[in-house]
């Protein structure tokens, strides 16, 4: 999910890419990343207006993390043996889970009898964790990326790609139910977005697309997400509500593209711009905003105030998603200190 030195788009406003990092997809991460915590604070007493914000953000916040994935997974190849390879995505994604998965448990189970704890486990969730997303469903995200790893490398050539991209879409539309372990049935649905990264960087035309910027084209694809986030709630027919539920992951993963690509040529030559600090951390955030995120909902439960209130709500949101996104930072950067934490959270 990280990428590795930074590349910052040049005055001729083209967003291009070199061979180690590709900054607007960075950014388009970090925004991902923060939707993915804001998506993941929705208590029972949300606002209406919230309730519609978290809607539009799980329309498409996780096929663009596998786009995004997809994308710098095939800007950044190597030629490198299957096995190192894998042994590679081992460190990278599976130790870190174990270790965040064991660490999310014990806490789990420590707190749970004196607080609310989301998602409750049991000491076999220790056992269950090889196979299921057990210390919080939203884990789902590594395995589905696991098996994408372990398959992608087998398809060698464009062509392969290619039609491994038309297969992931048959996948993708298809009714076929999988078993439950192992996130199967989230690695079919998912699959097509992290080969449309593939695709979108492999082939001249899109990739071109993907990469430029014009301001014109911009505006438009903003709007156009706009719009079709405004006509779920217009009196539209059956048929036209399911069309946009269709395009909806896409329309998004244009619309955070042409919004990152636009946030690259604002910061040019800022390397400690605050978005790619978050960009850079993406991966520990991912881990562990559910915990931060829960240790700060059970502080202001402590507190006397009014949840109702739309102010009180929206102070409390702001803050629990400032510290699910800012507690995992902190953590990074205390992490990348010491060889054995390195080590266990893929750093």
């Amino acid at each position: 999910m990280s990428s590795n030195t930074l590349i910052l788009p040049p005055p001729n406003c083209k967003i291009i890419l070199t061979i180690n990092r590709i900054v607007f997809i960075d950014i388009a991460k970090a925004i991902c990343i923060v939707l993915v915590v804001v998506g993941h604070y929705i208590p029972n007493n949300s606002p209406e207006w919230y309730v519609t914000l978290h809607d539009i953000i799980y329309s498409f916040h996780m096929p663009l993390f596998m786009f995004a994935s997809g994308y710098v997974y095939i800007a950044t190849k190597k030629d490198v043996p299957y096995g190192q390879f894998l042994v590679k995505k081992v460190r990278r994604l599976m130790v870190p889970y174990l270790t965040t998965s064991v660490i999310v448990i014990t806490i789990k189970l420590a707190t749970q009898g004196s607080m609310s704890v989301d998602n409750p486990v049991t000491a076999g969730s220790y056992l269950r964790m090889f196979y299921m997303p057990e210390a919080g469903y939203f884990l789902w995200f590594i395995w589905a990326l696991w098996w994408m790893f372990v398959i992608i490398p087998l398809f060698t050539t464009k062509k392969a790609r290619l039609l491994l991209f038309v297969l992931s879409i048959v996948l993708h539309y298809i009714p076929l139910t999988l078993p439950e372990p192992f996130c199967l049935t989230q690695f079919k649905n998912m699959l097509v977005f992290f080969m449309l990264g593939i695709i979108a960087f492999e082939h001249h035309g899109l990739h071109v697309f993907i990469k430029d910027f014009k301001a014109k084209r911009n505006i438009f694809i903003i709007a156009l997400f706009a719009l079709a986030q405004c006509m779920k709630y217009w009196d539209v027919s059956q048929e036209v509500i399911a069309i946009i539920h269709i395009l909806q992951p896409y329309l998004g993963i244009l619309f955070i593209v042409e919004v990152s690509k636009a946030w690259a040529l604002a910061i040019r030559d800022n390397k400690k711009s605050a978005i790619l600090l978050v960009a850079s951390s993406s991966y520990l955030i991912y881990l562990f905003h559910t915990t931060f995120e829960g240790f700060a909902k059970a502080a202001f439960k402590k507190i006397p105030l009014d949840t109702d209130l739309w102010y009180i709500f929206l102070l409390e949101a702001v803050v629990v998603i400032i510290i699910g996104v800012i507690g995992p930072m902190i953590c990074a950067k205390a992490f990348k200190r010491y060889r054995l934490t390195k080590c266990l959270f893929g750093l």
